[in-house]
C-alpha cells in the first residue's frame, strides 16, 4: 500500500510538471507574439501618420516627388546688393544654392533663370542692412527667396517645387 501512494504522487508530480511547462510555453507565446506585434505597430504604423500629416498639410503645389533624392542646383553668379546705410555704402554678397526633388522643376529654374534673378535681386535691396544682420533676418530671407521662387515657377509651369534655398556664401560689409 505505500507502494502504491508513491506512484499516485509520482504519476500527479509529472502531470504537473507537464501543465506547468504547458502554461509556461503558451506564456512564452503571448508575450513574444504580443511584443512582436507591438514592434511592428511601432515601426510600420508611425511612417503612415505621419505621411498622412503630411500629405494632408501639403498643398497641390508642393506635392511633386517627396519621396526622391534630392536635387540641388548652384546658383554660379553671386547676387551683389547696396545699401545705404547712415550715409555710409554697404554691400551683401550672396551665393545660394536650391533644393528641389523634382528634375523637371530644376529645369524650370534653368529655363526661367532671368527672371528668377531679377525677382531675387529685387528681394534682396528691399531688405533692411540691420535685419539681415540677425540670424532671424537671414532666416526671413531664405523663407522670402523660396516663396519667391515658387511663385515664378507656379506661374510658368503650374507648380512650386523648391523645398529651400540654402545661401552658400553671405557676406555683409
Amino acid at each position: 500500500m505505500a507502494d502504491d501512494e508513491l506512484d499516485v504522487g509520482a504519476e500527479e508530480g509529472k502531470k504537473g510538471g507537464k501543465k506547468k511547462l504547458i502554461i509556461i510555453i503558451v506564456v512564452a507565446l503571448l508575450v513574444l507574439g504580443g511584443g512582436g506585434a507591438a514592434a511592428y505597430f511601432f515601426l510600420f504604423s508611425g511612417d503612415d501618420t505621419e505621411e498622412a500629416a503630411d500629405g494632408e498639410a501639403a498643398s497641390a503645389e508642393e506635392m511633386v516627388q517627396l519621396d526622391g533624392p534630392a536635387i540641388y542646383l548652384d546658383l554660379d553668379q553671386a547676387f551683389v546688393v547696396d545699401f545705404m546705410v547712415s550715409g555710409k555704402q554697404r554691400y551683401l554678397q550672396l551665393n545660394m544654392t536650391l533644393k528641389s526633388r523634382d528634375q523637371g522643376q530644376i529645369d524650370a529654374v534653368k529655363l526661367h533663370m532671368p527672371l528668377i534673378r531679377n525677382s531675387l535681386v529685387l528681394l534682396f535691396s528691399s531688405q533692411s542692412f540691420e535685419e539681415l544682420q540677425t540670424l532671424d533676418g537671414k532666416q526671413a530671407l531664405k523663407e522670402a527667396s523660396v516663396e519667391t521662387i515658387n511663385s515664378i515657377l507656379t506661374q510658368e509651369t503650374g507648380l512650386g517645387g523648391i523645398e529651400d534655398v540654402l545661401f552658400t556664401n553671405f557676406v555683409m560689409q
